[in-house]
């Protein structure tokens, strides 16, 4: 796991760092470091494209109760990411357009919707949750100053062919791109181009130490005027967890491997809701996504 760990930790600082480098700066043989990579796929989440809205491009998002979220009519919907739940919600749609919700087949009652704000992975610092846990408790003190995690730039300057990129590499942009751009008939100098660009946007990397897969999911909703203080404490947790906020709320997708993990961490949120981070909180389990193990909520 160790091994892994600073792998990750190589990406982290450079999503696009080549092997060979990795190798020389952790002291790992290359095909030490090739075998890792292959093996850590359902360990490492990404590298992901997190776009910050702009005032000409912004996407969407609906917390909705619905008769059934596995529906095919659901399961039909174009150009939308979905998460399908147990809890306040059970269905959650991301869209770059706006949806009429209320159209949906089996629609009941829209929990909250709105436009989303940029997505935010934590950066996994430490391995073991009894010390992610005490290190939470000690930043645990009433704030004082409001904050909130969405940032807005102007504009996004890329041409079509660019959006094309986006969409095709923002799941991992480590992805081998010779398929991709002779499928798309784009040249390699302007793949070059738009990587270069990638400043207007966050590249980010979620990390789950024991494999993706042996962890249970909770999406969190936070009501509060103190969202980055809670990402702060939130992200200690000892594997990736993501945010993004619908203006004055926060939504949290936290991860755990047991029962008594999820017990002492609902204990710490209710704790944190007494200091006064936030004034209320729903959550739902998730169950099911599309894409699957989509990190770009």
């Amino acid at each position: 796991m160790e091994k892994y760990f600073e792998i990750y930790e190589q990406i982290y600082e450079d999503p696009f760092v080549a092997r060979s480098k990795i190798a020389k700066n952790t002291g790992m043989a290359y095909n030490t470091v090739k075998r890792y990579l292959t093996e850590m796929e359902d360990f490492i989440g990404g590298p992901v494209i997190c776009v910050n809205p702009t005032q000409d491009y912004h996407e969407y998002v609906y917390f909705l109760q619905v008769e059934n979220p596995l529906s095919e009519h659901i399961k039909e919907l174009s150009s939308v990411a979905m998460y399908m739940a147990m809890g306040s919600w059970n269905l959650l749609l991301v869209s770059n357009t706006s949806i009429d919700y209320s159209e949906l087949e089996g629609y009941q009652k829209c929990i909250l919707q709105g436009i989303k704000g940029a997505t935010f992975l934590s950066r996994v610092k430490m391995l073991n949750f009894d010390e992610s846990m005490k290190k939470m408790h000690e930043m645990l003190h009433s704030p004082d100053r409001k904050s909130f995690l969405s940032d807005r730039i102007p504009s996004i300057s890329w041409e079509d062919s660019e959006w094309a990129l986006y969409h095709e590499f923002k799941y991992n942009v480590r992805t081998p791109p010779a398929p991709i751009l002779e499928r798309l008939k784009i040249p390699q100098d302007k793949y070059k181009k738009w990587v270069s660009s990638l400043s207007d946007a966050v590249i980010q990397v979620g990390f789950y130490p024991l494999g993706i897969n042996k962890y249970n999911t909770v999406d969190f909703l936070f009501e509060s005027e103190y969202q980055k203080q809670v990402t702060d404490i939130l992200g200690m947790l000892p594997s990736t967890s993501v945010f993004f906020s619908v203006d004055q709320y926060l939504l949290a997708r936290l991860s755990f491997l047991t029962r008594e993990e999820m017990e002492e961490l609902y204990t710490f949120l209710y704790k944190m809701k007494r200091q006064g981070f936030f004034t209320d909180f729903s959550s739902a389990v998730t169950t099911e996504s599309r894409p699957q193990r989509s990190l770009v909520l």
